[in-house]
């Protein structure tokens, strides 16, 4: 058997050089330690963040309303002379609504029988209200009777009622009952159902005036003439000296309207600043 020799045993020296390396790395280990904690509360901090930046620039995404562009301007001179000559401001058009003098004037051609236009009769008109009121905006009709046979008919009835001063309480009426999802047909009994409605109050005359040969002339004249000037699609809105073709909701028109209602004051300023003074 043999015999392992004894351990040396540590000087003085060796044991407190042990002990101070034993300390060292115990204070490397503690400072390592401390920085790895603070290393993750920094990247969790930057991670709580940017997450919470991610959250608010998601909701105002999510919440932000595009501001309406208006209308371009129509730098075309041709265009821009038939944009004047289609905006009438006729005193005795029964089918207007609004000042005569308005600063801006909405030339709308449209069909009873158009879903569009029954949109636009029901979301975007009453949002316009007040600009006729007010006296900035005029409103004139134009028949485009096309999307239905019986969209002729209608037309003929609005035209009826406009020879009893209640055009615009008709549309109401036809529109209001209107799918807008869909294309209406209409009868002679439906449109006379509606026109009392409107509070038209000789009926018998309505229904003469409905279905009078100068009426039904009149809505056909009135497509030609649309077709003859590029105008095919309803609803088509001359708004000013611009024009929008299709639907557009309340927001997007009225900032066309305002838009040109600020270009008329413009000009109006600039042509009366520009007269000559008389002289003393």
């Amino acid at each position: 058997m043999s015999v392992q020799p004894p351990s040396p045993t540590p000087t003085p020296a060796q044991s407190r050089g042990n002990r101070t390396t034993v300390i060292v790395l115990v204070v490397i280990a503690v400072i390592l330690a401390v920085l790895a904690a603070l290393l993750l509360q920094n990247v969790a901090s930057r991670h709580h963040n940017g997450a919470a930046a991610g959250r608010a620039a998601t909701s105002a995404s999510a919440t932000a309303v595009p501001e309406p562009t208006p209308a371009p301007p129509v730098a075309d001179a041709q265009t821009l002379e038939l944009i004047h000559a289609e905006t009438h401001r006729d005193p005795a058009d029964a089918q207007a609504k609004g000042k005569v003098d308005a600063p801006v004037v909405m030339v709308i051609y449209s069909d009873f029988a158009c879903p569009y236009c029954t949109q636009f009769a029901q979301k975007v008109e009453p949002e316009l209200a007040d600009l006729v009121d007010q006296g900035t905006l005029r409103i004139e009709w134009r028949d485009l009777a096309q999307i239905s046979p019986t969209s002729p008919l209608a037309a003929q009835a609005g035209r009826a009622a406009a020879k009893q001063g209640r055009f615009w309480e008709l549309h109401d009426a036809v529109y209001a009952a209107a799918d807008p999802q869909g294309h209406p047909e209409y009868t002679e009994d439906s449109l006379v159902a509606f026109a009392k409605r409107a509070g038209v109050a000789d009926i018998e005359k309505f229904r003469s005036d409905m279905n009078a040969a100068e009426t039904v002339s009149a809505v056909t004249e009135a497509k030609n003439h649309a077709h003859s000037i590029g105008i095919t699609g309803t609803p088509f809105m001359i708004v000013g000296e611009t024009f929008i073709s299709g639907f557009q909701d309340a927001d997007y028109m009225k900032a066309v309207i305002n838009s040109q209602a600020a270009k008329a004051k413009a000009a109006t300023t600039s042509t009366t600043s520009a007269a000559p003074t008389a002289s003393r």
